[in-house]
């Protein structure tokens, strides 16, 4: 039954991603938002046979670069302040990868990763230039992460909370703890389209998976997606004019998390609180404070992408954990092996060096205040200036959550610093326009 079904789905696939490209060719912004889809759901882990094999991502990548080069009349990309950033920041990465200290084949192999995400950030503020293609856009990201989150949140409702969350097999989402924080980032983008949207249908459509999406952040015992929930609710608790229906609704979905959870993802929550007590919170402070002994000894350009998880580099920082035990005392804790830097900004601390690790921090900082540039905006349609709060919020959710978690260089985080050139740009239009 199982084979039968992929192979429909192999099927289908095949026959309508030929279909998919025509319309790639005729509009490069399609392609751009089939590229954000494919990246995020990874079609290859859901067929079988054939379809497997072929690399959908990279061919929606090729078809949307040559589509936008063969476009006439192409509308002129403005070069911006976080455009400049990004690029500087790429290539900070690039010296750093040049003289790492680390394992010159990994970090080579993630450089090239985040040279991909590069080309993609820069199509995307090539290709994205009103505010159908944004639409477009944040649909792609809604039918791929929310999608499938809502999938594993009818699943936990399901088996009553026995379901046991997982991430998209072989997909940048396939770890529990990533794909929290996707959906968290994923449920402000869905309220915004629920919010332009005016088929009854698709309503009820994405107010299910905004509700499916809070309970699969609850179902992974994400840390990280919890505390990223809290700033999301938060968000909109203070936002909001009708408080006590928003009280009323945040207080429905507790109750009903209550019933499905655990006694281990209470357990596990309950460590946040006890955080000196808990060996897998001492591991994530002895890799915080492994990044900022490398920055410290590398202050320019760090150690190289993941230097922190070679057991090599790690060894040589381990003996000098001590002199940060003013901070948090560590003593108590030996690691079995090197372990990622679960967060990511001592992630690009240790990496990229403090001046990498001070490019980031002002790309993220750029990125919120051309959304509040952009939201202050006259002449705006509130379609617009929604947006921006929304896509905002899903940038503040993601650092929020991407604090406890290693996924600095990640699609969906450029994706969203693009959007906030592409919104700044739209903006500027419609205002002129409208003066």
């Amino acid at each position: 039954m199982i084979r039968t079904t992929n192979k429909v789905r192999d099927i289908l696939l095949l026959i309508a991603f030929p279909v998919l490209l025509y319309f790639v060719f005729r509009r490069p912004f399609i392609g751009t938002s089939l590229w954000m889809w494919s990246a995020l759901f990874f079609p290859n882990g859901w067929v079988w046979g054939l379809a497997s094999n072929i690399r959908f991502n990279l061919i929606i990548a090729i078809v949307t670069i040559v589509s936008y080069l063969f476009q006439k009349n192409k509308l002129k990309t403005e070069i911006s302040s976080i455009t400049i950033l990004v690029v500087i920041f790429f290539c900070w990465t690039t010296i750093s990868s040049i003289i790492t200290i680390s394992n010159p084949d990994r970090v080579w192999h993630e450089w090239n990763l985040f040279m991909k995400i590069i080309i993609f950030y820069l199509v995307c503020i090539t290709t994205l230039k009103t505010k159908h293609h944004l639409n477009v856009f944040l649909w792609a990201i809604v039918l791929s992460a929310a999608y499938f989150g809502a999938g594993e949140g009818l699943k936990f409702i399901i088996t009553a909370g026995s379901h046991k969350l997982e991430g998209i097999p072989g997909s940048r989402l396939q770890d529990r703890n990533e794909l929290a924080v996707a959906l968290n980032a994923s449920i402000p983008i869905a309220i915004y389209l629920y919010s332009i949207t005016s088929n009854k249908i698709l309503k009820i459509g994405l107010v299910c998976v905004i509700i499916l999406n809070i309970v699969s952040i609850i179902g992974s015992s994400s840390r990280g997606g919890i505390v990223a929930l809290i700033v999301v609710s938060g968000y909109f608790f203070l936002k909001s004019k009708r408080k006590i229906r928003v009280s009323f609704v945040m207080t429905f979905l507790v109750l009903i998390g209550s019933f499905l959870v655990s006694e281990d993802w209470l357990n596990r929550m309950n460590t946040i609180e006890n955080m000196g007590e808990d060996a897998s919170m001492l591991g994530r402070f002895a890799a915080w404070k492994i990044n900022t002994l490398i920055a410290l000894d590398n202050p320019f350009f760090g150690a190289g992408f993941k230097a922190c998880e070679n057991i090599l580099v790690w060894k040589i920082y381990e003996p000098d954990l001590n002199t940060l035990d003013y901070i948090i005392d560590t003593s108590s804790y030996v690691a079995p092996f090197a372990k990622a830097a679960h967060s990511i900004y001592f992630q690009v601390l240790g990496d990229q060096g403090i001046v990498g690790f001070l490019l980031y921090i002002a790309i993220l900082t750029s990125a919120f205040f051309k959304f509040s540039s952009a939201n202050k905006m006259e002449n705006l349609s509130p379609d617009l200036k929604y947006m921006s709060q929304m896509v905002q919020l899903s940038l503040i959710a993601f650092c929020a959550g991407g604090a406890a978690l290693s996924i600095a260089y990640y699609d969906l985080l450029f994706a969203l610093i693009a959007l906030s050139h592409c919104i700044m740009y739209v903006s500027k239009k419609e205002s002129e326009v409208s003066c």
